[in-house]
C-alpha cells in the first residue's frame, strides 16, 4: 500500500471512529437523565413542551439533522418563535457533550408529548448532526389547500391519513395569538378533532380547516374525535416514523424521503418517552435551565419581560400568548 492510500485509509478510520462516538457515547442512562430534566422544566413552565414538539417537526422535515439550532436556520421567518428553543437547549449540549443536537431535539419532543398527557412515542437515538443549514423554504405553508398539502407530504412518505394524525399535535399551543383549543391548549388529547368538527376550533391555518374538505381525511377526523386511544396509537406510530427520517442528501432542493428501512443504521439505542422520575436528577448548571420560567411565552418577542404567567398545573390554564406565530403548517405548535 503506497503512502497516499495509507493516508486515505487512516482518514476514513478517523471519520468512522468519530461517527461511532457521536452515535454511541450517550448511554440510555444519560438520555433518561436528560428526559427527567425536561420533565422538571416542563413542570415549572408547561409552555416549553409545545415548543419542543414544534422543534422536532421543523428539524426533521428534511431529515433529523440538528440544523434547526444553527444561527442561520433558527432565524428564518419559517422558524419564527423558535429562538427560545435554541436558548433552552444549548446548555444541554454543554452539559452532555455526547448528545447530538438532533437527538436532543427529538428527546425533548417525545418527552413533551408524554408530559402533556399524550402517548409514549418510540424514539431511537444515534442521529448525526449535519452542521449545514437545510435549504430555505422547505416547510409546507399553512395556506396550502388540501391537494397541495397531500402533495407536499407524499415525497417524504406520508399519506393523507398520516397528515391528519400529525395535525393532531395542534391540540397544544396557539396560532396567530389564539389558542388552538381554548382551555385545553396545554393538554395533549383528541379535542383538536372534536372542536374541528363542532366548528369550535380557533386555529387559523387553512391546512387545518381543509381536513374536512377531503372525504378520506374527514373520516379520520371523525374517527379520532370519538376514539382518543386510536388517535394516541396512530400518533405514536406516525410521529415515531417522522422522527426516524435521519438520512438525507443535504444538497437536495426537496424534503428528505424515508430510506428503505425508515431509519438509519447509525441509530444505536432505543428508548420510550417515559423518563424515570428519580429524585437525584438535577438540571444542568449552565444557562438558564434552572429557571425555565424566564423564557417568554411563545409568540412573544425574546425581549419580553413580564410576570411568570406560564401554566404549571396539569389543567393547562393561564398563559395564553398574544401575537402571531406565522403561516407555516408546522410552526403552529407554539
Amino acid at each position: 500500500m503506497n503512502k497516499s492510500n495509507r493516508v486515505l485509509v487512516c482518514a476514513f478510520l478517523v471519520i468512522v471512529v468519530k461517527i461511532c462516538t457521536i452515535s454511541a457515547t450517550c448511554s440510555d442512562t444519560i438520555m433518561s437523565q436528560m428526559q427527567s430534566i425536561f420533565v422538571q422544566n416542563f413542570t415549572q413552565n408547561r409552555a416549553l413542551a409545545p415548543l419542543c414538539l414544534r422543534g422536532a417537526f421543523h428539524d426533521c422535515w428534511n431529515g433529523c439533522n440538528g440544523a434547526l439550532l444553527l444561527a442561520e436556520e433558527i432565524s428564518r421567518s419559517e422558524n419564527i418563535g423558535l429562538e427560545p428553543l435554541k436558548t433552552y437547549l444549548d446548555p444541554f449540549l454543554n452539559q452532555f457533550p455526547c448528545v447530538s443536537v438532533a437527538d436532543l431535539i427529538n428527546s425533548c419532543a417525545v418527552t413533551a408529548v408524554k408530559f402533556l398527557g399524550g402517548p409514549d412515542v418510540p424514539v431511537t437515538f444515534g442521529r448525526i448532526d449535519t452542521g449545514v443549514p437545510d435549504p430555505n423554504g422547505l416547510l409546507p405553508a399553512g395556506t396550502l389547500n388540501v391537494q397541495e398539502l397531500i402533495a407536499a407530504f407524499q415525497p417524504i412518505g406520508f399519506d393523507s391519513k398520516e397528515i391528519v394524525t400529525l395535525s393532531g399535535a395542534h391540540c397544544v399551543g396557539v396560532c396567530q395569538g389564539q389558542p388552538f383549543c381554548p382551555g385545553q391548549n396545554t393538554t395533549f388529547g383528541n379535542h383538536y378533532y372534536t372542536q374541528l368538527l363542532n366548528g369550535e376550533f380557533e386555529g387559523k391555518l387553512q391546512t387545518d380547516m381543509d381536513l374536512l374538505q377531503d372525504n378520506t381525511m374527514k373520516s379520520v377526523v371523525q374517527q379520532y374525535a370519538t376514539d382518543q386511544q386510536q388517535f394516541f396509537d396512530d400518533f405514536a406510530t406516525t410521529l415515531g416514523k417522522y422522527i426516524s427520517r435521519i438520512q438525507c442528501n443535504q444538497t437536495s432542493n426537496g424534503p428528505c424521503p424515508l430510506d428503505n428501512s425508515g431509519s438509519s443504521s447509525s441509530q444505536s439505542s432505543t428508548s420510550n418517552s417515559s423518563p424515570p422520575q428519580t429524585a437525584g436528577n438535577t438540571p444542568p448548571s449552565s444557562g438558564g435551565i434552572n429557571n425555565p420560567q424566564e423564557f417568554p411565552p411563545f409568540g412573544l418577542p425574546n425581549s419580553f419581560e413580564g410576570p411568570n404567567s406560564f401554566p404549571s398545573s396539569s389543567q393547562g390554564q393561564n398563559g395564553n400568548p398574544t401575537t402571531s406565530s406565522g403561516n407555516n403548517f408546522f410552526p403552529a405548535f407554539i
